[in-house]
């Protein structure tokens, strides 16, 4: 999926306030994974590790972002939520990090565009990781909901 990852970035951070503060970028240089980063000043912890609530975030947004940027261009518009999600934490963040949601097959997106154009609502199933400097250091696994918004 191509995107220009500073209009990306500059959409987060104006309709989604906190990654700014959380200072989260988009990349945009794997065509095969929607990867997100953060560097780990602003997002610490008393124990100068990454706060578990900020590594949550980033991987569920990488899961938000890449169903945004799927939906985009369609003629309508879409409230995307989280309906459920599961953290797994393997290792503290003692660094920069980045969340990495890979691109369903096309065969996922089957069900989820004929669940928007039947019932206006569909649900979608992705696993994030986030890493730091190559390891995984959580895994989150979120349903995500996107609801078709009346025309106005």
């Amino acid at each position: 999926m191509e995107f220009d990852a500073e209009e990306v970035t500059a959409y987060l951070h104006q309709h989604i306030p906190v990654t700014q503060a959380m200072s989260i970028r988009a990349s945009s240089e794997s065509s095969d994974v929607l990867r997100l980063r953060a560097r780990l000043a602003p997002n610490l912890n008393h124990q100068e590790t990454a706060f578990g609530g900020s590594i949550a975030s980033i991987g569920i947004l990488a899961g938000w972002t890449l169903i945004h940027l799927r939906l985009q261009h369609d003629e309508h518009r879409y409230k995307i939520v989280i309906q459920k999600s599961e953290m797994e934490f393997l290792l503290p963040i003692e660094d920069d990090f980045e969340a990495e949601c890979p691109y369903p097959e096309e065969s996922v997106w089957v069900p989820f565009h004929a669940g928007l154009d039947r019932k206006g609502r569909a649900r979608i199933d992705l696993q994030s990781s986030v890493t730091v400097n190559n390891r995984v250091a959580a895994i989150i696994r979120g349903t995500f909901v996107a609801k078709k918004l009346e025309s106005s």
